[in-house]
């Protein structure tokens, strides 16, 4: 759903219509039924335009995380990881294409970029890796939670600032 709505103007509509609400609330008791008529019809529509105001923050929302991740492209993770390792102690290379200013050609360009550890990336950076490639992540982290990519994520980072992996988290608990 596309709403037109200004987020500005939605607010405004609220505060109009919860000040127009406290009005009549004061005057049920003067004008009786047409007053609690007129309280309900104000409550409506006061409790759809607030859903209007989340639907445009949440849009807004998306269409900003949309242009922040439409930056980034061709990300790839390599690791020194091998049957009998420590996943611990096991290091990963992160490499990405970003757009980047270029002061010569004065435009975005695409430019790699290179990080060691998944905590030394940019955090747009690690939310398109978990989001939009989530086929990049190594299998070895992957098998920490199936089907997953954000948990699994999590789980690891957790687990590497902790030093070790829990036992119930499967085999990689080395």
């Amino acid at each position: 759903m596309t709403n037109t709505d200004n987020i500005s103007d939605i607010a405004n509509e609220i505060e109009t219509l919860s000040a127009d609400l406290c009005r009549v609330n004061a005057l049920i008791d003067v004008l009786g039924k047409p007053a609690m008529t007129k309280a309900n019809e104000l409550d409506k529509a006061l409790q759809s335009a607030k859903d209007r105001f989340a639907t445009a923050l949440a849009d807004q929302a998306n269409k900003e995380r949309e242009e922040r991740l439409s930056r980034y492209s061709d990300i790839t993770v390599t690791s020194t990881f091998e049957a009998g390792d420590n996943l611990i102690s096991t290091g990963f290379t992160i490499r990405y294409m970003a757009k980047t200013w270029d002061m010569v050609l004065k435009d975005s360009v695409p430019k790699q970029h290179e990080c060691n550890g998944f905590a030394a990336l940019p955090d747009d950076v690690y939310d398109y890796l978990v989001s939009v490639k989530p086929q990049a992540i190594p299998s070895v982290i992957m098998k920490l939670a199936p089907g997953n990519p954000r948990e699994a994520m999590s789980i690891y980072l957790q687990s590497k600032a902790r030093g070790f992996f829990k036992s119930n988290w499967g085999a990689l608990a080395v």
